[in-house]
């Protein structure tokens, strides 16, 4: 697929990344990378700057997981008795 191109279709994307259409799909919605439409045309698009995030989920998916803070304290304690 060629770099100079600014969008690309879904099955585009799909084939320069190496996956298929339903696990394109599973990219899109938790990078939350918006589709686009053009008048005039059918397809769906999106951008190749997009399909670049896609392609760095996939080979290092560690560094976009959330990060998660862990609770100030755990339900399991009892409260401190303040005096």
């Amino acid at each position: 697929m060629p770099e100079d191109k600014e969008y690309v279709t879904l099955d585009e994307a799909a084939k320069a990344v190496g996956l298929k259409r339903p696990s394109l799909y599973y990219y899109l919605k938790k990078l939350q990378i918006k589709r686009e439409r053009f008048e005039y045309n059918r397809h769906v698009w999106i951008a190749q700057a997009d399909v670049e995030r896609i392609r760095a989920a996939k080979e290092r998916p560690w560094e976009l997981r959330p990060r998660i803070v862990p609770p100030a304290f755990s339900l399991k304690q009892k409260p401190r008795d303040t005096v």
